[in-house]
């Protein structure tokens, strides 16, 4: 955006492993301290559990910090970028009194979810559609009564004050996201669906007929991590599985994965070593179980010639167009995920679906094409 001539402040919290920016200054403090970013980074004791929960639900220092650099910075227009919890409400309602409209993009099921990600025992959940109550009853967030609890009565005291209702315009990467929103009542009018921009890399070429499956990602449950372990046990076809191998959910699939001889995890990968993975890879694997909002491993493989295989819901099918630029399969069934794999095996299809995807993702996700649409709405919602 600094390059079409706006001018750009980031705001966030100040956490140690942010990038410098002489704009730190404007930073609150997190909740916790600096170095606690994630629920897994440590064991917190009773007094910063409840100082975190206390801030969930509300946060006056972020309010005032968000007064600070709105007034100091003369800030026209507020575009929020993942803001549950520690930013959320705080900064839309500084925007609010300060007579700055807000767009915020939406990357998950933050708005109507308490658990952000509409998952529920393994399968996807939308009981929270008309009341925040189910989330209660089943302790949605880390099997917790006091967890679910701050998140719901953050939630509650979000909408009770009007936040949802004082955000211009909602972004959102699917249509499945704002079909969801919809669904929980929040007006179509207000969002906008605005695909994400992906740089497409150089050509690598197609992929090798005996090249690795790969997953690239969080190593979690949500993922569907054990879905694709399960699907190629015993088969003799590698997979490896990119991703950060010290969180608590990582080390128990690691301990699941000690009898899949044909996993290997390669722990966290970027720059030269992501390419290397996507260059080696017959295909990636998406075996998310839950609904996904268009994750960017799947563009990342389509822009780099790679076969997505998905499973079939949520978001997926809007990217993952079946036998066209991947295959699809059953949620949550390995099975149905080995014989996908397994059709790949035909000859030429690995490659024509790379190239179809690589087609689309130069069509629908170009990064100019998403600047001048992004343009049109900061346009419209300055108007």
């Amino acid at each position: 955006m600094i390059a079409r001539g706006h001018e750009v402040t980031p705001f966030a919290l100040r956490y140690a492993r942010n990038e410098p920016t002489p704009d730190a200054q404007y930073f609150p403090p997190p909740p916790v301290d600096e170095d606690f970013v994630l629920y897994g980074d440590r064991r917190l004791g009773r007094r910063e559990q409840a100082r975190l929960a206390a801030r969930v639900i509300r946060n006056p220092t972020v309010f005032r910090a968000a007064q600070r650099v709105l007034r100091e910075r003369r800030i026209e227009l507020v575009y929020a970028l993942q803001i549950a919890n520690h930013l959320y409400p705080e900064l839309i309602f500084a925007a609010r009194e300060a007579g700055v409209p807000v767009v915020m993009r939406l990357s998950d099921f933050q708005m109507v979810c308490p658990a952000y990600h509409c998952l529920r025992d393994g399968r996807p959940c939308f009981l929270c559609r008309e009341s925040l109550a189910p989330a209660l009853v089943h302790r949605c967030l880390k099997k917790s009564l006091a967890v679910t609890g701050a998140r719901v009565a953050a939630m509650a005291y979000a909408r009770t004050k009007g936040a949802p209702r004082s955000v211009a315009r909602y972004l959102s990467p699917s249509c499945f996201l704002i079909e969801t929103m919809a669904s929980a009542g929040f007006a179509s009018a207000a969002m906008t669906h605005l695909p994400t921009p992906v740089a497409l890399p150089p050509d690598p070429g197609p992929p090798p007929d005996d090249g690795p499956l790969l997953y690239v990602g969080n190593l979690s449950e949500t993922k569907g991590v054990r879905v694709a372990l399960d699907a190629v046990r015993d088969t003799g076809r590698r997979l490896l599985l990119a991703g950060d191998p010290h969180t608590p959910d990582a080390r128990a699939l690691r301990d699941y994965a000690a009898g899949v001889r044909e996993a290997e995890f390669v722990g966290f990968a970027t720059g030269a070593k992501i390419e290397s993975l996507y260059a080696q890879a017959k295909a990636v694997l998406v075996p998310s179980l839950w609904w996904e909002n268009v994750p960017h491993t799947a563009l990342e493989a389509m822009a780099r010639r790679r076969p997505v295989l998905a499973s079939g819901h949520g978001s997926l099918p809007e990217i993952v167009r079946h036998g066209e630029t991947g295959l699809l399969f059953t949620p949550g069934d390995a099975v149905a995920l080995r014989e996908a794999i397994r059709n790949l095996d035909e000859p030429g299809l690995a490659d024509r679906l790379g190239q179809a995807g690589r087609a689309f993702i130069a069509r629908e996700h170009d990064p100019d094409e998403h600047l001048r649409r992004l343009e049109d709405i900061f346009r419209e919602v300055l108007a």
